[in-house]
């Protein structure tokens, strides 16, 4: 236990110290935050109504999806997670660390949200903190997952940055942060089903807004629970110290499997 608290603070300064690092669990979602706080509510004024979910959703996915697959790909391809074994620390620390320490990053910048938008922008707080929190909860759960996974099955940096985008880049479209669900067009909106965002902002809206779902939240939080277990799974299952021990292709397409969930989503809900 001592161990792994050493290696966990470690991990956690290093979130701060490490410029890359810095950039995605503080100095991104805060900037972008700041910049869409001061646009986004004079072009439309019903987005101040959103505006603490989709940036608390936001800095959950920049974070997690942006952030840490890059480092766990690092450290596998320099032999450093070689040598973490070689000194006893086990495999499932290795994965538990950098997302246990970025949820702690992520859980600040959602303090600051929190705390800064009604007075920064007139931004309405959530009626039920409850909600918030077993929201923040879910989501997390769901997007560690993914980023976990993707750091796994990535060869180098330059594919983590692809996985990472095919989820990053429609979430921010279709994915509910910039516009409602409920204001796109069907096919669009279907599409968009497909993304854990959505069923994060939608359960938002019901569990900690006090308004109106597209779906029962109960189903939505089960959906990114569900997928983040996968995940977890599933890394655990194809990781490895290094680039020596490769995988074979066809184990990875067990990645696909994440995708249930959603998919079972976008077709029944």
């Amino acid at each position: 236990m001592r161990a792994f608290a050493a290696h966990f603070m470690f991990d956690l300064k290093t979130g701060l110290r490490d410029k890359s690092l810095l950039l995605m669990n503080y100095l991104f979602p805060l900037g972008f935050y700041l910049v869409i706080g001061g646009i986004m509510p004079k072009l439309n004024p019903q987005y101040g109504n959103m505006l603490v979910p989709s940036m608390m959703i936001f800095s959950i996915l920049v974070s997690t999806v942006l952030g840490m697959p890059n480092n766990l790909v690092t450290y596998r391809n320099n032999g450093i997670f070689r040598s973490y074994k070689i000194n006893g620390i086990p495999k499932l620390s290795m994965l538990a660390i950098p997302a246990v320490s970025t949820v702690l990053h992520t859980l600040a910048v959602t303090v600051i949200i929190l705390a800064s938008s009604p007075v920064l922008f007139g931004a309405k707080l959530p009626e039920h903190f409850g909600g918030v929190i077993l929201v923040f909860i879910c989501a997390v759960i769901a997007f560690t997952g993914l980023a976990l996974l993707i750091g796994v099955i990535a060869d180098n940096t330059s594919v983590t940055v692809l996985y990472a985008q095919v989820l990053f880049l429609p979430s921010m479209l279709i994915g509910g942060l910039m516009f409602p669900a409920k204001a796109l067009p069907g096919s669009v909106a279907a599409f968009g089903r497909l993304l854990p965002t959505t069923y994060a902002m939608d359960a938002f809206q019901a569990l900690a807004a006090g308004g109106e779902s597209s779906f029962n939240p109960i189903i939505s939080l089960g959906i990114l629970v569900v997928s983040g277990i996968i995940c977890f799974l599933l890394s655990a299952w194809l990781f490895k110290l290094d680039n020596n021990n490769t995988s074979k292709p066809r184990r990875r397409l067990w990645a696909l499997t994440a995708l249930i969930p959603f998919i079972l989503g976008a077709l029944l809900l």
